[in-house]
Order: structure tokens, then sequence, then C-alpha cells
């Protein structure tokens, strides 16, 4: 009740709060202040850990000039240089079908960005090609 009431006997007081509907004040901002300190870190570690991945790849051509092959272009971003890749290249065909897949072994360097050409061999004409994943080699 506002501070004009308060001089009201307890009777009238709680007669009006029934009447009108006048409520006591919730306490719904202290459960508020912990989950805003615990989701608002959260958040901020989300977005930087899925920003920022341990092994990133990036297209940048191809070139379907055989019809036995294609030759692909591609820049491998890691965060640790000393850990060997294993990348999987595809090239599909007109009607996208997969048409050639090979693993590109890619060894350890003291290099964060690494550009790569290979070539991935086709059982028929190519007409685009791309990096499916790259993940760290097995043994």
């Amino acid at each position: 009740m506002s501070k004009r009431f308060s001089n009201l006997p307890p009777e009238t007081r709680a007669l009006l709060a029934e009447r009108y509907g006048i409520r006591e004040k919730k306490r719904w901002k202290i459960p508020a202040v912990i989950a805003t300190l615990i989701f608002i870190p959260w958040l901020f570690w989300s977005a930087w850990h899925h920003s920022n991945p341990e092994i990133r790849s990036t297209l940048v051509s191809f070139q379907n000039e055989k019809a036995d092959s294609i030759e692909i272009t591609y820049i491998i971003e890691r965060r640790n240089p000393s850990l060997p890749l294993t990348c999987t290249l595809v090239a599909r065909d007109i009607d996208k079908n997969v048409v050639g897949e090979i693993e590109d072994e890619i060894p350890a360097d003291s290099q964060g960005r690494i550009t790569r050409t290979t070539t991935i061999p086709t059982r028929i004409t190519p007409v685009n090609a791309a990096v499916l994943d790259c993940r760290a080699a097995q043994g």
C-alpha cells in the first residue's frame, strides 16, 4: 500500500487490498540479476568459441578444365600449426552427385594459415568442387 493509506487500520487495508487487487511487491529482481550474471558471460564465451574454431577451411577456387579431374584451391587456418590435418575434398557433377572424393593429408607445419592446391580425380566430368571438412589426422 502507498504511504497515504498507511494510517488506516489493518482491517481496512486488508479489505482494500482484497477488493482492489493491491498486491505485495514480487521479489523477481534478485533471480533476474543472478540469471543475468550467469547468462551474459556464457553468451560472450559462446560467441567467441563458435566464431573462432580450432580448424577453418575456405574454398578459394576450382578449375574443371579436364574431363577426368578437377583442381581445387583452398585455405586452411588452424590455431595449432603443429597439428596434422586430414581434409575431405569432393567433386560433383551437373546433378550435384559426388563423382570424386579424396582425403588430403596436411602435415604439421609452422604456419597457421596454408593455401593448398589439390587435384581430385573423377569418374565423369565434374562441374564443381568443395571442402567437406577438415579434422585432426588420426594416429
